[in-house]
């Protein structure tokens, strides 16, 4: 696939991505209808119980009658409620606000059906003793429309309930959505990060191969076949380790210095007698898990800068320790004074052990650098302690 294509196909895709928003966003903010109709049922419910009580406690007469009655309008004002929540499932407008306005107004139509029903039950079709003195008092103010007067009436006095309700619905719609959004900003965050820590891994890929060709150049130039030869076959076997792990994968400590030492059999090759290795690593620090190849670059550094210039033997000492939650991992290596001081670096292999730990734990891991006490120039490198399965 040529770039003009890539271009194209990405392209697409984000248009595609971008369509779907609103599905997306129509989706997250549905609410679960057990829980909605659960909601219409319990509002009723808590109605029927409290205003039959308060009836009840008042000593009101024929409530039992009353309760009947009650019961049948509550069972209309439940179908009502779902028709509304049908309605709302269907209409689901991008802002919160948009979403409130088109649940109000929905309501206004369900409100006036549940007032015209409530007129029906208690003047028409099961009227009360003191029915007959209500519709004289409503008629003689309104002769002509006395029954839309009623029904306006109860209508503004239930709107309240019903507008509630649905109020409720859309703020339990937004904030399913707001959770789905939050959920689905983590999955891009992570991904993100595992993008960023891949980079980050093969980063140091070029940067090592650089530095060993150089190394073996060095050798063709003297003439040194046989070591040019060790070194390739060192090479292929570290390459073959190293391109099998995942670059997200967290390996044993014990398992990252045998990747390491793949390398020094590398360097072993150039520098036979002036590389000393001295590894101190207590038993109980040996399936602790740090991330694939993060002491490669602090290595090779170690080899350029320490043993590369330098006339007589240098050691490159790494030692490991638990503190406080922490592993910590210290890379010193000498410095022979009388070697000329080499050219600075980029600082991209230290910048990128930074980088992959911060970008990994967080402000809970680091890497510092600088010289030793003894003259020569340390790595200190700390992050979580973890002794899982690595």
């Amino acid at each position: 696939m040529n770039v003009t294509n890539r271009k194209d196909a990405l392209r697409d895709q984000r248009a595609k991505m971008l369509a779907a928003a609103p599905d997306w966003r129509a989706s997250d903010a549905r609410v679960n209808p057990r829980v909605a109709i659960g909601s219409i049922i319990a509002m009723w419910l808590i109605y029927f119980l409290i205003t039959t009580g308060l009836a009840m406690l008042t000593g009101a007469p024929e409530q039992w009658s009353y309760a009947g009655r009650r019961a049948i309008v509550v069972v209309a004002g439940i179908l009502c409620t779902f028709v509304l929540y049908q309605l709302l499932q269907r209409a689901q407008p991008q802002s919160f606000g948009a979403r409130l306005a088109a649940a109000m107004g929905a309501a206004i139509p369900l409100v006036v059906v549940y007032a015209t029903i409530n007129l029906f039950v208690f003047f028409y079709w099961f009227p009360a003793p003191d029915t007959a003195k209500i519709i004289e008092e409503v008629q003689s103010k309104f002769p002509v429309a006395w029954e839309m007067v009623l029904i306006l009436d109860s209508s503004i006095r239930w709107y309240f309930f019903f507008a509630v309700w649905a109020a409720l619905y859309v703020a339990f719609g937004y904030a399913n959505e707001m959770r789905a959004v939050e959920r689905r900003a983590n999955h891009f965050r992570m991904e993100a990060q595992t993008a960023q820590l891949r980079a980050l891994h093969y980063q140091v890929n070029p940067h090592f191969l650089f530095n060993t060709l150089n190394s073996l150049s060095t050798l063709v130039l003297k003439g040194s076949k046989s070591e040019a030869e060790t070194m390739i076959m060192n090479l292929s076997s570290f390459l073959r380790s190293s391109l099998a792990v995942d670059p997200e994968q967290l390996v044993s400590l014990d398992e990252e210095i045998a990747l390491q030492r793949l390398y020094l059999d590398i360097e072993q090759t150039r520098f036979p007698d002036r590389l000393q290795v001295e590894v101190t690593m207590p038993d109980e620090l040996k399936n602790a898990c740090v991330p694939v190849l993060i002491l490669q670059p602090i290595i090779e550094n170690a080899i350029k800068y320490g043993v590369a210039p330098s006339k007589g033997k240098i050691a490159i000492r790494l030692s490991a320790s638990a503190e406080y939650g922490l592993l910590i991992l210290r890379i010193e290596n000498d410095i022979d004074p009388r070697a000329p001081v080499p050219n600075s670096g980029t600082g991209l292999g230290l910048g990128n052990v930074r980088e992959r730990l911060l970008t990994r734990y967080g402000p809970t891991a680091g890497c510092e650098w600088g010289p030793s006490d003894g003259g020569g120039f340390v790595v200190s490198l700390w992050l979580p302690l973890s002794r899982e399965v690595c």
